[in-house]
């Protein structure tokens, strides 16, 4: 089975936004669920989040979030009444369309809303409309207009009427453009119905996965949770399109899917859906290895086979490194631990040392602002007294602004897996803590990373190295005469290949 990843996917920069700002809060109140994802529901809820239906359920004085599908004005007054103190995590797309929908009633007009009525955002939107004392909310319904919610049959009394039309955000795209030709067609309509554009983009991109890939052997799989509006109009879109689809919200449904007969799995995820159950169901259904590490080893031969100097190889190195990130990313990898600079190679000529160290802080300067623009966390391990206080500046700054994000690559500098076990001892000595290998790992240089299911060694060379001693106890190694200059994303799927084709019984039967 093919799986391939639908681009874009998961969280869009309102939810994103939303989340973020959730994650600094702590014992507070939340009306509705900040987002429609059982995960993140679940994170705040560590965080000591209670969530309520009703601002009437917070106590008076207390602090409560508005979630990201908004509130309307009756709900905000509420809140004030009760000398509530709000963080409002409302996205800007749904803001938009409150503003628009409150608009159209001031100016006299009804608004039909197209949307789920039942949809805590769509009643949000309808209370812009019904706070105004004329205001007058509708619902399509089979091509006609019913007043809000709907249900009771066409609404009387809009002959003549111009009506403004908005749109839920989280609606399929067509549908909501079908909608308002219909309406077009029936009544005199001033229209801003329009989904968010991040809702939008994730949609046409399972339309073009369908229009490429469908029949008997193809499905997609939306990660989400079934709560989530934009995550079922996914997997509908998928069906309209000729494509089975399939809904998952945790690891546990991932791996209860039938797969059988599927060829062609491709994957997407909601607007509220974290990244690491993405990359975390992608790993599972690809068979790839949660954590990889690398020796990139060849830089030097690579540059003398090609009568260049070795600093051009380690330049030609660094280069290959951002497309491995890159193709790691794709498949699925959560954690990358390369070996940059050994504790050993500060025996190299001085010139050499000197071109790495500013080819390391030129590197991270460059591409610090695609670690936090692809939200990769950066880490180093190794010995930091023995850097210039320059690059290890530089280096602390990248990690501080990338420490939020959940896939890891961490660079090994100034790094041996003796030194750093000698390092781990002293810790352990200087804690007092009794030695087991629990207290032990606690000491290392990221003892929260976990140990690499795969370590690759490129150009030939077939040991060990001195790197991650201790971490690497199970690990599947893999070894490749390729020159690390050289090595390509073809390389790095036949080690994936290699992994995946292994059983690891990991002391068992």
């Amino acid at each position: 089975m093919t799986v391939e990843i639908i681009e874009p996917h998961g969280l869009c920069a309102g939810v994103d936004a939303a989340v973020a700002r959730a994650l600094r809060l702590r014992d507070v109140y939340c009306l509705h669920g900040l987002v429609h994802n059982e995960i993140i529901t679940g994170d705040l809820r560590d965080l000591r989040f209670k969530f309520v239906e009703s601002v009437e359920d917070v106590p008076k004085g207390g602090t409560v979030v508005f979630s990201a599908h908004g509130v309307g004005p009756s709900v905000r007054r509420a809140a004030k009444d009760r000398e509530l103190t709000v963080v409002d995590a409302t996205c800007p797309f749904v803001d938009r369309v409150h503003r628009a929908a409150r608009s159209f009633a001031k100016r006299g007009m009804p608004v039909a809303i197209i949307c789920d009525p039942a949809h805590v955002e769509a009643r949000g939107i309808a209370d812009e409309v019904l706070d105004l004392p004329d205001g007058r909310a509708l619902v399509p319904e089979n091509g006609l207009l019913s007043d809000w919610p709907g249900g009771s049959g066409p609404a009387k009394g809009l002959e003549g009427r111009k009506i403004g039309v908005v749109a839920q955000t989280t609606m399929n795209a067509d549908d909501v453009e079908r909608c308002v030709a219909v309406l077009r067609g029936k009544y005199d309509i001033e229209s801003s119905a329009d989904v968010c554009a991040a809702t939008k983009d994730r949609q046409n991109a399972v339309r073009r996965f369908a229009k490429t890939h469908h029949g008997e052997g193809s499905r997609v799989l939306v990660l989400g949770s079934p709560s989530s509006s934009n995550c079922r109009r996914l997997a509908e879109i998928a069906r309209e399109c000729g494509t089975g689809s399939l809904l998952a919200g945790t690891m546990d449904e991932v791996r209860a899917l039938d797969l059988n007969g599927v060829d062609v799995l491709g994957v997407t995820s909601g607007a509220s859906t974290p990244e690491r159950f993405f990359t975390e169901a992608v790993r599972y259904l690809r068979n790839v290895p949660r954590h990889v590490a690398i020796v990139m080893d060849g830089n030097g031969r690579w540059a003398s086979q090609r009568g260049k100097k070795r600093g051009e190889g380690h330049v030609a190195g660094a280069e290959t490194l951002s497309k491995v990130l890159e193709w790691c990313g794709d498949r699925g990898i959560a954690y990358l631990t390369v070996y940059a600079f050994s504790t050993e190679n500060w025996k190299r000529p001085k010139a050499e040392v000197d071109g790495l160290m500013s080819l390391f802080a030129r590197m991270l300067k460059l591409k610090g602002g695609d670690f936090v623009r692809k939200k990769v966390r950066f880490r180093m391990i190794g010995r930091r007294g023995d850097l210039s206080k320059g690059l290890l500046a530089t280096i602390e700054e990248l990690e501080r602004r990338t420490a939020g994000f959940e896939r890891q690559f961490i660079v090994a500098i100034s790094y041996g897996g003796r030194a750093e076990i000698v390092d781990a001892v002293n810790e352990a000595i200087r804690r007092g803590e009794p030695m087991t290998e629990e207290t032990f790992s606690r000491c290392l240089y990221a003892p929260d990373v976990p140990d690499p299911d795969l370590v690759i060694r490129t150009s030939g060379e077939l040991r060990t190295s001195n790197f991650l001693l201790w971490e690497s106890a199970y690990s599947e190694y893999y070894f490749t005469d390729v020159l690390w200059p050289d090595f390509s994303e073809s390389d790095l799927d036949k080690a994936l290949e290699s992994y995946a084709s292994r059983h690891r019984r990991m002391g068992g039967v």
